[in-house]
């Protein structure tokens, strides 16, 4: 409605500034005529010229002749056309104006839209059953060193709180001790390795049915001041064919507690 109201408004100044021009044109010729015309010309009075010659002269002929040859600049008229294309112009201008700006609405529309009717993926870890606790080992091969490590079977479990249905592609997960404090605000994912790559529909609202048990290990044992951290990445395509991707990390408490990272937001997070 604004726009509407803006074009009419400056239609009518061009057909205002249009009239205007074409009054002053008829104008003209008229007062061309008058100025040619002379008004009871009456005969010239004689005149007597008396020369005087003294020295020499001051300024010759060829000066004067260059003097009076210089054209004076004058600055040209807007006319009605640069006018009428002046004006065409800022309405194409407001019209793109305009027409981006609603373009751009809708396209934030459209995305908010998309992502409402995404699937979100969400991952929990708990211990299996009759697998409560972590197990301390040591190892050795060959004539290397002794080594100790420390291992959990956790048990997977994915859950689809989108509004549309998911196919789960690759399930992957490291488990690491590391001092406190001292874990990097992004995962290594490159660190992980693939423990599930069946293909697993999951539909909106719905939990994995085929839940996963999977053993992992950790070189070391670990200590009052260390956190035992198992963190991955479950991808999946949702139904309008995008690669997605749910990252999840949990610490494992002296306790044998599976509790979810808090402050590590990359840990857990939708894509």
């Amino acid at each position: 409605m604004r726009l509407l109201v803006a074009v009419a408004l400056i239609s009518s100044l061009f057909l205002f500034l249009s009239s205007s021009n074409d009054a002053q044109d008829k104008t003209k010729p008229n007062q061309r005529e008058s100025e040619r015309q002379p008004s009871n010309p009456s005969p010239a009075a004689p005149t007597t010229t008396i020369e005087i010659n003294i020295g020499t002269p001051t300024s010759t002929s060829g000066e004067i002749h260059k003097q009076d040859s210089r054209p004076e600049a004058k600055s040209a008229p807007i006319t009605h056309g640069e006018w009428l294309i002046a004006g065409i112009t800022a309405v194409y201008a407001l019209i793109s104006y305009f027409t981006l700006k609603a373009i751009k609405r809708q396209a934030l529309s459209a995305e908010a839209e998309l992502a409402a009717q995404s699937p979100w993926i969400m991952v929990n870890i708990e211990h299996t059953p009759g697998m409560h606790g972590r197990f301390l080992g040591t190892s050795r091969e060959g004539n290397e060193p002794e080594t100790h490590h420390t291992d959990f079977i956790f048990r997977f479990d994915c859950i689809n709180h989108g509004q549309t249905p998911a196919l789960i592609t690759e399930k992957r997960a490291n488990l690491i001790i590391v001092r406190k404090n001292s874990l990097p605000k992004h995962p290594d994912l490159t660190a992980t390795r693939v423990f599930d790559d069946r293909a697993e529909p999951l539909a909106a609202g719905k939990e994995s049915v085929m839940k996963r048990d999977e053993h992992f290990s950790a070189p070391g044992y670990q200590s009052l001041d260390d956190w035992v951290v198992l963190y991955g990445v479950v991808k999946y395509r949702d139904v309008f064919g995008r690669d997605r991707q749910t990252t999840f990390g949990y610490e494992v408490t002296i306790g044998d507690k599976i509790e979810r990272l808090s402050g590590y937001p990359k840990y857990n997070e939708n894509s």
